[in-house]
């Protein structure tokens, strides 16, 4: 009689359970589908990842039911049975086995024994194909995240309906699942539940987004991302486990259930679901052991002491050096008397803090297109490289030689586009239409450097709600006005310096209107040059032909310089060369004139005498080297033979030295 009523219990539980597990599944696809649509309309990043854990529920759904009819079937086999052998032992008529028509029983079986692991493959390979494709989407989209289109606050309203569907839904399957005939609604009633917090995330940031905070939707996604490669890599690691480890006899847990899910799903405890895990790893009751029961008993209040402990040591805050503090108590300031550097007690956060603020510390914003991740953001000065910068660890182009711009390459945005003054060559004959005209394009970027002052601390942390974006505003208006009165040329050379300066002190004189409490250091204009495509390509073209003018200026210079002075020494050279010519000649014929005439005088006193001295003179002087003969008028009849072959000169080869003796 006890075996019928629980043949008969199992055949009840088995039809409750496939009519649970139809719902369960309908239900998870009605919230799939619903999920697909609104991630279609964009409704941000998270709403697209809510896909993952409807799609797993309604898989487990399918395989839960699959079970249930199985499991219906094989106790009505049983019951079958039951009658069956009853009717044996009433009567010997029959002689036919029918037990060759009870096949019921062994399809549960093999099911129970492969359907687990066939489920496990295909949660891991739907879990990877939807994070595969998730990815794609955010890398083919600007900035990686999918902005949400229409009202964010009618999105929210859906994702909270859901969540309530959601989360009563797998709770009852949780709750449930207690009962071993319907331990496949777990996975079920879990992934559910990890529905309703994936949706309470996407109505969290669909609010924030409709607040400006532009950037939860897609940070909350990308942890929700890693969470689910995390849960589909344990599908994995339970599927090869599965066949090394050993075995219990009566095996309770599928394999496709997810043992991380049940650390917060399942009831009980967190440490009762670590309990059931290891025993079910293990083989045997490893939460029987003591070392396990001490650690049960001891682990949460451990974690209760290290989580007050951690709360209290947020009362403890450091002002560092060359920095002032500002301490709050409930968002309030309580003392507005600045705290030097030091370490200060407050109220345990949320309730106190203590706000910082560097007074020596150099800070940036950049106007322009060097703005960075295409926002007017603060950007910290980084360390020196060796060439005055240096990339964060953050920067995923860290190392790597950065890329040289120029003006034709594709770089910023219409956005970063100045107006400035194009000075017309009419001048003031220019026409109304002319002058209206004559403006122009130019981008270029423009560092603000500064420094909070110490008596401004105050202003800067309470005076604005947002004190950097507010100096990018004043920023960006006095470029605008500065530079629509510039012509191109005085911004990209001849006036740099001087616009630099006047930016500076009009940015400073506006923050100080506003009480911002800074000191503005500098104001540098960088990288100035025409909007990039045609246009930079004309002007470049324009810059070099006056870089030409102006090499040619500088060569005729150049030659002039170098030609002039050489011209002026030759014709002083000239000159110089006649003046000494004209002075030796004029002296020589003077003294020409006076040696004739002294000559003449001496001629007149004895003709004979100067005839023959002036003639010895001229052997003397002008004969010296020549040899000569004498020979007298008187011996008229004698003859001379003069070798004239003989040298005129002996010189010392000539010498006989045989002749001579030495001593």
């Amino acid at each position: 009689m006890a075996n019928e009523n629980a043949i008969r219990t199992a055949i009840d539980a088995g039809k409750l359970n496939t009519k649970l597990s139809v719902i369960g599944w309908i239900l998870s696809a009605v919230m799939l589908i619903i999920s697909i649509i609104m991630s279609s309309m964009r409704g941000g990043n998270i709403f697209a990842l809510a896909a993952v854990p409807f799609a797993l529920a309604l898989l487990f759904g399918l395989g839960s039911m699959i079970y249930a009819m199985l499991a219906s079937n094989a106790a009505q086999e049983s019951e079958e049975k039951e009658l069956l052998s009853r009717r044996r032992a009433e009567s010997r008529a029959l002689d036919v086995d029918e037990d060759v028509r009870f096949t019921a029983g062994k399809s549960f079986e093999n099911y129970c024994r492969y359907a687990p692991y066939v489920l496990s493959v295909l949660g891991a390979i739907l879990l990877g194909v939807i994070l595969v494709l998730t990815y794609r989407t955010w890398s083919n989209v600007d900035g990686g995240a999918i902005a949400i289109s229409g009202n964010p606050v009618d999105y929210a309203l859906i994702a909270a309906v859901m969540m309530l569907v959601s989360v009563f839904s797998g709770a009852f399957f949780i709750g449930q699942s207690r009962t071993p005939n319907f331990r496949w609604l777990r996975p079920v009633g879990a992934w559910l539940v990890v529905g309703f917090a994936v949706l309470g995330c996407s109505a969290v940031s669909a609010i924030c987004y409709k607040n400006n905070l532009l950037l939860v939707d897609y940070t909350i996604a990308k942890v929700i991302f890693w969470i689910f490669a995390v849960l589909g890599a344990e599908f994995i690691s339970n599927f090869i486990i599965e066949f090394y480890r050993p075995r219990t006899i009566i095996e309770t847990r599928p394999v496709f259930e997810s043992r991380i899910l049940a650390l917060f799903t399942e009831p009980g405890g967190v440490m009762r679901n670590i309990a059931s895990a290891l025993d079910y790893q293990f083989g045997f009751k490893v939460s029987s052991t003591t070392l396990y029961s001490f650690i049960e008993k001891a682990f949460v209040p451990i974690v209760l002491l290290w989580a007050a402990v951690f709360w209290i040591s947020t009362m403890i805050c450091e002002v560092g050096p060359s920095q002032l503090g500002v301490r709050e108590s409930f968002g309030k300031v309580i003392d507005k008397e600045l705290l030097k550097p030091g370490i200060y007690l407050t109220l345990p956060r949320p309730f106190g803090r203590l706000r910082t603020v560097s007074c020596t510390e150099v800070h940036r914003v950049v106007i322009g297109e060097f703005s960075e991740d295409g926002k007017k953001a603060e950007t910290p000065e980084p360390a020196d490289d060796g060439h005055g910068h240096k990339k964060s660890k953050a920067d995923p182009n860290a190392g790597k030689p950065k890329q040289v711009l120029t003006w034709t390459d594709e770089h910023g945005t219409d956005e970063d586009n100045f107006i400035v003054a194009v000075p017309t060559d009419k001048g003031k004959d220019a026409s109304p239409e002319e002058e209206a005209a004559s403006i122009s394009f130019l981008r270029l970027a423009i560092p603000i450097q500064y420094r909070v002052r110490p008596d401004g601390v105050m202003n800067y942390l309470y005076g604005n709600a947002d004190p950097v974006a507010m100096l990018i505003r004043i920023g960006e208006r006095v470029a605008t006005r500065y530079l629509a009165s510039s012509s191109v040329m005085e911004i990209i050379a001849t006036a740099r310096s001087k616009a630099e300066d006047d930016m500076r002190k009009e940015v400073q004189r506006l923050a100080d209107e506003a009480g911002l409490g800074i000191d503005i250091t500098s104001v540098n204009i960088l990288g100035a040059h025409p909007p990039v495509g045609d246009v930079a390509a004309a002007f470049q073209n324009v810059i070099s032909a006056m870089e030409e003018k102006e090499t040619t200026i500088l060569a005729a210079k150049s030659y002039r310089t170098t030609t002039l002075p050489e011209s002026e020494a030759q014709a002083w050279e000239l000159i110089s060369a006649a003046n000494s010519y004209k002075y030796r000649t004029a002296i020589v014929a003077r003294a020409e004139n006076k040696r004739f005439g002294n000559q003449l005088q001496a001629y007149k006193a004895m003709p004979e005498m100067f005839v023959l001295r002036s003639y010895l003179d001229f052997l003397r002087d002008d004969c010296r080297h020549i040899r000569k003969y004498v020979l007298s008028p008187n011996y008229s009849s004698e003859v001379f033979q003069i070798n004239l072959e003989q040298k005129e000169r002996l010189d010392l080869t000539d010498a006989d030295i045989t002749s001579m003796s030495s001593k």
